[in-house]
């Protein structure tokens, strides 16, 4: 192709391994290899990489608040000094990360079901849980 092209992956990180999938985004911001402006569409579920874009205006989050929306990175979160991964894992932004009490009372029910019900659920104490987590 003489003037770019696109590549589009679907969830990057299931087809390569994290250090592969960093190093083909690398690829597309090096202008001495791709010297034709291809352009590289990815979704991830793994945060790590989205370290590796310098740019917040490329990057479009997806949020579960009520209802399911996208946005840009750059017009949702104005401050460029902290990690882009540890701003989702984190959950800094509304509806990136997994809510935290759901996933609790899930492990407390599992405690409870592996553990042939000799513990009341309501029972279970918090460093039993937290072990699992």
């Amino acid at each position: 192709m003489i003037n770019g092209g696109y590549l589009v992956v679907d969830e990057l990180e299931n087809h390569f391994n994290a250090q592969i999938s960093a190093s083909l985004i690398r690829l597309f911001y090096d202008p001495k290899i791709n010297v034709n402006g291809g352009t590289l569409i990815f979704s991830t579920h793994y945060p790590l990489l989205l370290d590796q874009i310098d740019r917040l205006d490329c990057i479009y989050l997806l949020q579960n608040k009520d209802l399911i929306s996208a946005s840009r990175l750059d017009q949702i979160l104005s401050r460029k000094d902290i990690k882009k991964s540890d701003i989702f894992i984190s959950g800094y932004l509304d509806g990136t990360a997994p809510d935290y009490l759901p996933y609790r009372n899930l492990v407390r029910a599992l405690i409870f079901h592996n553990s042939d019900r000799k513990i009341q659920p309501d029972k279970i104490e918090a460093k039993m849980v937290d072990q699992f987590i």
